[in-house]
């Protein structure tokens, strides 16, 4: 791949990773529009986030780890990209020597895109379908 290509490559990235729906309050929103409010009753266990619902299902609770491990690996891939971006641009200036170092980058879009899927896997059929119409939609 050429120098130039994984330039405009990553500024796509960046682009796409800039997007609101990827930033943490509103991808939490999104996640918890098709979840159900859940809680620990116990106060060391408790969700800052959510107040009131029912006490979490073993299902429900792995659901929230794939959602936090979908959005840790999605913040880490942000960096990666603004990272990389400015090694990119050092390099293409000559102050530092390539090739760039991307096997951060591609893991954690691969780690993302894995735990996006485990987590779709939970959901109900019905439920997924509802979801996606209303991507589709908006």
């Amino acid at each position: 791949v050429r120098e130039d290509d994984k330039a405009a490559a990553l500024s796509k990235a960046d682009v796409i990773l800039s997007k609101p729906e990827f930033q943490k309050i509103v991808f939490k929103k999104t996640f918890n529009a098709f979840a159900d409010n859940i809680y620990y009753s116990d106060p060391d266990r408790a969700n800052a986030y959510l107040g009131g619902g029912a006490v979490p299902k073993n299902e429900q609770s792995i659901a929230y780890l794939l959602r936090n491990d979908v959005l840790t690996n999605v913040e880490s891939l942000q960096a990666e990209v603004t990272y990389l971006i400015k090694e990119q641009k050092k390099i293409a200036s000559g102050d530092e020597t390539g090739p760039l170092e991307t096997e951060d980058l591609y893991e954690y879009a691969k780690t993302a895109s894995y735990s996006m899927k485990k987590y779709l896997d939970l959901v109900p059929p019905a439920e997924l379908e509802l979801g996606r119409n209303y991507f589709t939609s908006s």
